[in-house]
C-alpha cells in the first residue's frame, strides 16, 4: 500500500509538472500591448487577466476550449483552443471596436436615447444586486505602488526599507471567497506575498465596489435613483458581443470634481445590465480611475476582472497605485424569482403599462407579467428588499448589519516559495515587478543578517530616547512608552516655561483588553515647582475603569478651548495669554461603557479637588515686545460675576451622562463591530451635581442636546448641533463651575470646526443660570469660488457656518462665518461675522487645519 501511494504521489508530482495551457501577448493592430486584457473560458467562467505588457499565461488542463478575449473598446474574439500537456504559444490581436449609430433600437422623440437607457438600467440596478443569493469564487489580486517622488527628509530612510523613487512595490494574494446575500462574505487567504516584508495584506475590499449601489466610497454611481441629479447622458452607439446589443453610454458630470464620475458605461440592452464601464473620479487632488468587465455566468452578468488606479500627490509624495483582480466563479446561487425575462418601460417613450392587481412578490408578478414600467420596477424591488429583511429578522438576524464578513488566513499564506507562486500567479509579472521582487529579497537577507547580529530596537535602550522618546515593546503584549519632552515643553503667564516628562506602561491580553500605568511628571520654572499625576486604566473596546490623581494646573474651563501649543505661541509671540488657569489636588474615578444594545454610551465620574487660583509672574515678557499690548490678569472677565476671583476651596463633584445613537448601523468582521456614521440624529444628556456634604460647592447641572449630518450629495453635508440647559440649583458655586462654552479668540483656531464659536470670548458669557447653544455647518464643494475647476479639482471645499448663543448676558450672540477648505491639503481660512443682537459687531479672520491639533498638551 505505501509503494502505492508512493507511485500514486509521484504521478501526480509528474502530470503537475506537465500541465499545459496557453500563453502570448494580446495586442492591437499596430502591436501596441492592451494591458489588463480579459481572458476568460465560455462555458466555465474561469478566466486571468494580461499583464501591463499585455502579456498572459492561463493554466488548463488537457482538452478543448472555446477561449474568450475581451478589452474595452474594441471587439471580443472567441477562438477554439485544444489544450495539451505542453503550454502553447497564442498570440493575440484585437480589432478596435466600431459603434453603430444607423440603428437604435429605443424611440428618441426628444431626448437623448441614453436617457431612456438610463432609467431603465437605474430601474433595475437593485434587481441586479439581488439576483445572486450566494456564490464561491476563487479571487487573484495584485496592487503594485510606483512611487516617483519621495521628500528628501525620509527619503534615506525609507530607501533601507526598499522604497525608492522609480522601483516598484507588490502585493499579490489568492483567496477563496463564499457570499451570501445581502453582505454576508467569509474570505480564505490561501496565498499572499509582498515585496517589502511578505505580511499578510488587508483583505479583499474590491467586493464593496458596486456600481449598481447608489453610492461607492462617497461617490454617486450613474446608476443611482438620484444620479440624473449630477449627471447628463449621451448615446454614442452600439454594438454586438456574444448575441446581446450593447450600448455605450457617455457619462458627464454636471460639474466634475469630488463625489461623482466621468467617462462610459456600457449597457446591454433589454437586460439593462452593466457589461462593463470604464470611469473616473477625483480625490483630494488625486486622479482615480476604475474598470471593470462582466461575463454571464449562469446566465447573470457578473464582473470578472477589475482594474483600479490611483496617481496623483499628497504630501509630498507622488507615484501611481494599481489594483488588479481576477475573479473565477465556482458555485453560483441564483433567485430563482429574479428572472431576466421580464420587459422594462419607460413611462416617458413606452406606453404606460397596466398594473391593477398589484402583488407583493415579485416572482408572481414576473409569471403573471412580463412588462413593468420604470417606476413600478422599483417599487416591487424594494418590497422584494423588505421580504428579505424580515425574513432575515424571522431568522433572528441583526438587521442593523450592513455588512459581515469573516477572514481565515491560512498558516502558510506568506510562506510559499517562488516556485508555489510561478505555478499558481494567473498574471505574469512585468519585468519592473520581477525586478522588484529580487531587490526586496537582497534587502531581506541584509535585514536578516543584521536583525541575527544584534539586539532588535523594540527593546534595546538607547540614551537619545529620552529625548526623543520611544516605545518598547516586550513578551506577552506588554509594552512601555517613554514620551519626548520636546513634544510637551510650553509656556504660561502663571508658571513660566514648563517642561513635562511621560511614561506609560500597558499590558494587553485577549483581544482587546489591558492594562495601562502612566505616570507624568511637570516642572515649571516660573514657579520652580514640580508637580504631577499618576493615572491608571483597566479595559477593553467597550468600557474602561480610570482613577488619576494628583497636583496639576487646569483651565477654568475643563473642555481646554485653547491648547498648550496655542497658548504657548500666543503668549510668546504675540502676547496674548489666553489661557486661565488655577491649581488643583484631585483625585478622580472615572467609569465608562459604549455600544449597549449598539445606541447607548454612558460615562459617570466622581472628583475630588481642592482648588487655588493663580496669577501672573511678575516681569513676564513675549519674544516680541507689542508696544501697544499688555499681558492681561489670569483672573477672567465675565459678565455676570463682578470679579471671577475665588478662594481656596474644596469640591465633590458628580457627573454622569449619555449618548443615545438610535439609528446606528455597522459592519462586522471576525465577529466584531465596526460602527458607521449615522445620517440619523444623536442626542446626549449630561447632569452635573456639586456634591455639597463632601466640599464647598452645592448645586445641580442638567444639559440635553442632539447631532445630525445630512448629505445633500457628493461632499454636499449639513451638520447641526443643538444644545440647552441650565442649573436646577445653584446655592454654593465658584467661577470653575460654571457653564463654560467652547470660545475662541485666537486668530489661529483649533477644534471641532462645528461645535467651536469662531469669534466668542472665551469667559465673558460664561453662565451659572441657564443657556441655548446652536452650530450649523454647510460644506460643500461647488458655491462660489469651486465653481472654477481649477480649484474644485484640487480638493477645495467651501463652508458657510451659523454659530448662536443665548444666555442671560449674551442675549441674541451669533456668527455667520465662510471658509475655504483643504488649502494645500491642510489649512482652512475663515471670515467670521460676529453679531451681538443682530447688529453686526466685528469682522475677523481665522486660519486653522483640516485636522485636530487638540492632542497636543
Amino acid at each position: 500500500m505505501r509503494l502505492i501511494l508512493c507511485s500514486l504521489f509521484i504521478l501526480f508530482i509528474i502530470s503537475a509538472s506537465m500541465a499545459g495551457g496557453i500563453k502570448g501577448r494580446i495586442s492591437n493592430k499596430t502591436g501596441e500591448a492592451l494591458p489588463y486584457a480579459g481572458i476568460v473560458v465560455k462555458t466555465s467562467g474561469e478566466g486571468t487577466i494580461a499583464n501591463d505588457e499585455g502579456l498572459y499565461e492561463f493554466a488548463l488542463p488537457a482538452g478543448t476550449y472555446e477561449i474568450i478575449f475581451q478589452y474595452l473598446g474594441f471587439k471580443t474574439l472567441t477562438k477554439s483552443v485544444v489544450v495539451g500537456n505542453e503550454f502553447q504559444e497564442l498570440n493575440i490581436v484585437l480589432e478596435e471596436q466600431a459603434l453603430n449609430l444607423n440603428e437604435v433600437k429605443v424611440d428618441n422623440k426628444r431626448e437623448d436615447p441614453a436617457y431612456t437607457i438610463m432609467r431603465k438600467a437605474i430601474a433595475k440596478a437593485r434587481f441586479h444586486q439581488l439576483q445572486v443569493r450566494a456564490y464561491t469564487a476563487k479571487v487573484y489580486s495584485r496592487s503594485t505602488a510606483l512611487p516617483t517622488k519621495i521628500p528628501y527628509l525620509v527619503e534615506r530612510r525609507l530607501r533601507k526599507e526598499g522604497v525608492q523613487e522609480g522601483k516598484a512595490i507588490i502585493n499579490e494574494s489568492v483567496a477563496e471567497i463564499q457570499y451570501r446575500r445581502p453582505n454576508n462574505f467569509k474570505q480564505h487567504i490561501i496565498s499572499t506575498r509582498n515585496s517589502l516584508d511578505n505580511s499578510i495584506p488587508s483583505p479583499n475590499e474590491y467586493i464593496l465596489a458596486s456600481l449598481y449601489s447608489p453610492e461607492i466610497a462617497g461617490t454617486i454611481s450613474p446608476l443611482s435613483p438620484k444620479s440624473f441629479a449630477y449627471y447628463k447622458f449621451e448615446y454614442e452607439g452600439y454594438f454586438e458581443d456574444r448575441g446581446q446589443i450593447i450600448n455605450k453610454i457617455k457619462v458627464i458630470p454636471r460639474a466634475y470634481g469630488e463625489g461623482v464620475f466621468r467617462g462610459s458605461l456600457y449597457i446591454i440592452d433589454e437586460r439593462w445590465a452593466i457589461h462593463s464601464y470604464d470611469l473616473e473620479t477625483t480625490n483630494s487632488g488625486l486622479d482615480i480611475s476604475a474598470k471593470q468587465i462582466f461575463n454571464p455566468i449562469q446566465n447573470v452578468w457578473l464582473p470578472v476582472n477589475q482594474q483600479f488606479r490611483i496617481k496623483g500627490s499628497y504630501l509630498g509624495f507622488a507615484g501611481e497605485f494599481k489594483y488588479l483582480v481576477s475573479l473565477t466563479y465556482q458555485k453560483m446561487d441564483v433567485d430563482p424569482g429574479l428572472k431576466e425575462d421580464i420587459v422594462v418601460n419607460d413611462p416617458k417613450v413606452d406606453e404606460e403599462v397596466s398594473e391593477k392587481n398589484r402583488k407583493k412578490n415579485l416572482e408572481k408578478m414576473i409569471q403573471e407579467q412580463k412588462a413593468f414600467s420604470t417606476k413600478n420596477l422599483r417599487k416591487f424591488t424594494k418590497e422584494y428588499d423588505k421580504e428579505l429583511k424580515k425574513e432575515r429578522k424571522n431568522k433572528g438576524e441583526d438587521t442593523r448589519i450592513v455588512r459581515e464578513d469573516s477572514i481565515v488566513v491560512d498558516t502558510m499564506a506568506n510562506k510559499r516559495d517562488t516556485t508555489y507562486w510561478e505555478n499558481l500567479r494567473p498574471i505574469p509579472l512585468t519585468n519592473s515587478e520581477v525586478q522588484s521582487y529580487a531587490m526586496q529579497d537582497s534587502i531581506r537577507v541584509i535585514k536578516d543578517a543584521h536583525k541575527f547580529n544584534s539586539r532588535p530596537d523594540s527593546t534595546n535602550f538607547k540614551i537619545q530616547h529620552i529625548l526623543v522618546g520611544n516605545t518598547y515593546s516586550f513578551k506577552k503584549q506588554n509594552f512601555l512608552r517613554i514620551e519626548s519632552p520636546f513634544l510637551a515643553f510650553y509656556y504660561n503667564t502663571v508658571e513660566g516655561y514648563a517642561l513635562n516628562l511621560a511614561a506609560e506602561y500597558q499590558k494587553r491580553w485577549g483581544k482587546s483588553s489591558y492594562f495601562t500605568i502612566r505616570p507624568y511628571g511637570r516642572y515649571t520654572s516660573g514657579r520652580d515647582r514640580f508637580n504631577g499625576n499618576l493615572q491608571a486604566n483597566i479595559g477593553n473596546k467597550n468600557s474602561n475603569f480610570m482613577i488619576t490623581g494628583g497636583e496639576m494646573v487646569n483651565q477654568i474651563n475643563r473642555d481646554n478651548p485653547i491648547t498648550p501649543f496655542g497658548n504657548t505661541i500666543s503668549t510668546l509671540i504675540f502676547e496674548r495669554n489666553r489661557a486661565k488657569l488655577y491649581q488643583s489636588k484631585f483625585l478622580k474615578t472615572e467609569y465608562s461603557i459604549s455600544n449597549i444594545f449598539d445606541v447607548f454610551s454612558f460615562n459617570t465620574s466622581l472628583e475630588y479637588e481642592q482648588r487655588q487660583e493663580l496669577f501672573d509672574m511678575e516681569n513676564i515678557k513675549s519674544l516680541i515686545n507689542w508696544p501697544e499690548r499688555n499681558f492681561i490678569p489670569n483672573r477672567p472677565i465675565n459678565d455676570e460675576l463682578e470679579s471671577t476671583g475665588f478662594p481656596n476651596h474644596d469640591a465633590l463633584v458628580f457627573q454622569i451622562s449619555a449618548d443615545i445613537r438610535p439609528w446606528r448601523r455597522y459592519l462586522v468582521r471576525n465577529g466584531e463591530k465596526r460602527y458607521l456614521r449615522s445620517k440619523k440624529p444623536s442626542f446626549s444628556v449630561l447632569y452635573k451635581s456639586g456634591l455639597g456634604f463632601g466640599g464647598d460647592v452645592d448645586y445641580d447641572f442638567l444639559q440635553g442636546g442632539i447631532r445630525q449630518s445630512i448629505d445633500l450629495g457628493p461632499r454636499n453635508t449639513v451638520s447641526y448641533s443643538v444644545k440647552g440647559g441650565g442649573f436646577l440649583s445653584n446655592k454654593e458655586m465658584y467661577f470653575p463651575d460654571f457653564r463654560h462654552f467652547l470660545g475662541n479668540e485666537s486668530f489661529f483656531r483649533l477644534g471641532d470646526p462645528l461645535t467651536q464659536f469662531r469669534s466668542l470670548p472665551y469667559y465673558e458669557h460664561s453662565t451659572q443660570q441657564w443657556f441655548v447653544e446652536g452650530h450649523a455647518l454647510w460644506s460643500m464643494q461647488r458655491f462660489l469660488i469651486t465653481q472654477l475647476p481649477v480649484f474644485r479639482l484640487r480638493g477645495l471645499k467651501e463652508t458657510v457656518q451659523l454659530h448662536y448663543l443665548f444666555s442671560p448676558t449674551s442675549r441674541h450672540y451669533g456668527e455667520l462665518v465662510y471658509g475655504v477648505d483643504h488649502i494645500l491639503r491642510f489649512f482652512r481660512i475663515e471670515t467670521v461675522v460676529q453679531f451681538d443682537s443682530y447688529k453686526i459687531n466685528k469682522v475677523e479672520f481665522r486660519l486653522g487645519t483640516t485636522f485636530s491639533l487638540a492632542d497636543l498638551k
